[in-house]
């Protein structure tokens, strides 16, 4: 057996893997704007409070 075949339960398991990281990166724009919204949101009060 060659370290490429793989056994129904391992391919079963790598699958699952698979599209756990999937539906996380779908979540990474998400979390992209909020961090984007968050910088910005401390530039403005940086700029109407602090100058």
């Amino acid at each position: 057996m060659s370290p490429v075949d793989l056994t129904r339960v391992q391919r079963e398991e790598l699958q699952r893997e698979l599209d756990r990281n999937r539906r996380w990166e779908l979540r990474l724009p998400i979390y992209g704007v909020i961090a984007l919204l968050f910088i910005a949101a401390v530039v403005v009060v940086r700029l109407v409070f602090f100058s």
